[in-house]
């Protein structure tokens, strides 16, 4: 990962538009020194207000070039700048001034402060209809937001700064605050949604015909293929960016460009060769006074020079990298480089050092977790607010409108001669009926949100409570093991008599947290579902070699009896899912010594599947529910006290229903259950 860098060049971006009337490419100091001599030839020319608004404006482009050679310069020019600006009471000047000033305090780590100073920025965007500018703050807040992990705020940002782009036809803001959004998926590893918004900022920066700007995006695009390990996408977007980069002398992004090109060699066991490449980027980045663009540098170091047995100079790199880390608190840099750090102590053969790296290792992956769990469910509500906001928005304004033109109608005809009144009040009474019509369609639509808002509420509750008690308990007691284990508390031989308990309870948890990512995506935005012809005799016979260890444990014998020419058409991974949960529930319920038998029988255009168990039964009074995500049977405890999280049996009847099909249960208390599910044959 190179977040922090990543990070870096996005702001570079977002500062860099402020000077839209600059070019692109030449030598930094070229540019100060070209825009001060415009600076002192302004100040000496300050006639009206008119000219005043101008030697800020430039002093203002001035700060925004401070910004990577000395950054107390860009924060003392943007104090003169909010001075003057306040003389004359310049909103823009005064937007621009604090939107610098918000990025110094960023840099120092002060991001509350700075989050303020965007908002009162925003506020004198709006105030003086400064639109580049509204956009640009919303792309600093976004960006903000999404470097200290609050991932909903910023989406919210660049879903409110691309809107406006967009309304102005603005090609250029539109193409870089899509490329932040597109990196904010990225942090949240939803790589699909990230790569194709890079995409759509590719085809952008093709229309406004600036190689800087593909060059950058292509850059973007090559750190999601490493991160995808789709090397030779990765090769063919870096050396086309790196030639750009060199070509215009970018120096910040060919440093982005070179560590990018080293992570790809170092995935090729190729670290003599990464090394000289990172080499090149650390002469660069020994220029820029962010830090944070040097943590994902000594990362690519120490994987480099630990590839090549060096361990000392590797484990130099990593230290550097957590102390930096540390310091801007980049979780995704310090999993990395504790990562790296458990590697080195154990290429020492140093056990305690390497234990000691391991734990900090899932103690900061924890954490990235539990920040992903939470932006993910916040960032799809968010984008749902926000669309809903958008559209009662419109809907309001349609109704405005609508509301005006009846007004120009009624005064309309109110000059109209009196052969005329029947005619109005047949157009007014139309009109009631067509403001009635819209109310009760408005309400219409109200409810159902009120319906899909309840619904998203009741799915993080049970996501929730499941993570806080199925989940997290175990790991808790797992935790707790572990640590007596490293406390020396449990001796090797008495840890080695639970391995077989710990198994089970890992099996457990895995095939928990399936259940758990498969029904949250059914219930949050409906799965998907890709049906093909597929084997149930395969499919049964997959699954039970799955769970044969736990049936082993009871004594319990499946038969699978299913014919093999019985081909329905359906899921494949869903049906798994399916036939799982329900041989799942099988031996959770059936006693020491059961049997289990799995059956097809076909019909004209479907196959119906059973699965018989000779278990304990079901009570009647719980199969009207048993598919609910209430159902109490469940969650509750087997034969042999195994437990439930009430996600299995209703999960697989949302499958079979989404492949057109259906599920029932036939059971007699004290004798077993027969779960059946029919599915077509082939292609409905």
């Amino acid at each position: 990962m190179n977040a922090g860098l990543h990070n870096y060049l996005h702001k570079k971006i977002l500062l860099f538009t402020f000077v839209c009337f600059l070019v692109l490419t030449g030598n930094s100091q070229t540019k100060i020194d070209s825009i001060t001599n415009l600076v002192e030839k302004a100040s000496k020319n300050i006639k009206s207000k008119e000219d005043k608004k101008h030697y800020i404006d430039l002093l203002t482009s001035l700060s925004s070039h401070y910004t990577y050679d000395n950054i107390d310069s860009l924060k003392s020019i943007s104090e003169r700048v909010y001075k003057l600006s306040n003389t004359i009471n310049y909103k823009k000047g005064k937007a621009d001034a604090i939107a610098h000033l918000a990025y110094y305090n960023s840099y120092q780590g002060n991001s509350e402060l700075a989050l303020q100073q965007l908002n009162e920025a925003l506020k004198l965007a709006r105030e003086g209809d400064y639109i580049r500018g509204q956009i640009n703050i919303l792309n600093q807040i976004g960006s903000e937001n999404a470097y200290i992990g609050k991932n909903s705020d910023a989406l919210k940002a660049y879903l409110e700064g691309s809107d406006i782009a967009l309304a102005n036809n603005n090609k250029v803001q539109l193409s870089f605050i899509k490329d932040n959004t597109a990196s904010l998926y990225a942090t949240q590893k939803d790589y699909k949604q990230s790569i194709a918004l890079y995409k759509e900022v590719d085809k952008l920066n093709k229309e406004i015909g600036n190689p800087i700007y593909i060059a950058e995006t292509h850059a973007n695009m090559s750190d999601i293929y490493i991160r995808t390990n789709q090397l030779d996408l990765a090769t063919k977007y870096i050396d086309n960016s790196i030639a750009t980069f060199e070509k215009h002398n970018d120096k910040e992004w060919l440093s982005y460009c070179y560590i990018n090109k080293a992570r790809i060699l170092i995935q090729q066991n190729q670290p003599k060769f990464a090394l000289k490449w990172l080499d090149i980027s650390e002469n660069i980045l020994n220029d820029l006074t962010d830090d944070r663009t040097v943590v994902s540098l000594e990362n690519a170091k120490a994987k480099a020079y630990l590839g090549l047995k060096q361990t000392d100079k590797a484990e130099e790199s990593v230290n550097k990298a957590i102390e930096i880390g540390s310091r801007f608190n980049l979780l995704e840099e310090l999993e990395e480089a504790y990562e790296t750090l458990y590697l080195i102590h154990k290429q020492n053969n140093d056990t305690d050092l390497a234990l000691e790296s391991l734990e900090m290792f899932k103690k900061t992956s924890d954490s990235i977790l539990r920040r992903e769990n939470s932006n993910s469910l916040g960032a799809f509500k968010t984008r749902t607010e926000y669309e809903r906001q958008k559209r009662d928005t419109e809907a309001d304004a349609k109704k405005e409108i609508d509301k005006h033109q009846n007004y120009l109608y009624i005064a309309i005809a109110a000059l109209v001669v009196l052969s005329f009144i029947l005619l109005l009040i047949k157009i007014q009474a139309n009109t009631r009926k067509k403001l009635y019509n819209q109310l009760i369609e408005q309400t219409k639509v109200l409810k159902k949100r009120e319906n899909e808002l309840e619904n998203i509420n009741k799915t993080k509750d049970k996501l929730f409570s499941i993570i806080g008690h199925d989940l997290r308990n175990p790991i808790a007691a797992l935790q707790s093991l572990l640590d007596m284990f490293v406390a020396k508390d449990v001796e090797a031989e008495d840890f080695m008599r639970f391995i077989p308990k710990l198994k089970s309870d890992v099996d457990a948890l895995f095939f928990t947290l399936t259940n758990l990512l498969s029904w949250s995506r059914t219930q949050m935005n409906g799965g998907s579902t890709t049906p093909s012809n597929a084997k149930m005799y395969n499919l049964a016979h997959n699954n039970i070699n799955l769970l044969a260890e736990l049936a082993e444990k009871k004594n319990i014998k499946i038969t699978n009896t299913i014919p093999e020419n019985a081909i329905i058409w359906a899921d494949k991974n869903q049906m798994s899912v399916v036939v799982r949960n329900l041989l799942s529930n099988a031996i959770k319920f059936t006693k020491t010594g059961g049997n289990i038998i799995i059956n097809a029988k076909e019909t004209t255009n479907s196959w119906i599947i059973n699965i018989q168990d000779s278990g304990i039964g079901i009570k009647p009074e719980l199969i009207e529910e048993l598919f609910s995500n209430d159902n109490a049977i469940a969650v509750s405890y087997g034969t042999n006290n195994e437990k439930g999280t009430g996600l299995g049996l209703p999960l697989c009847k949302e499958m079979i229903t989404n492949n057109q099909g259906t599920i029932w249960v036939e059971s007699t208390l004290g004798e077993g259950s027969t779960f059946y599910f029919e599915l077509p044959k082939k292609e409905i």
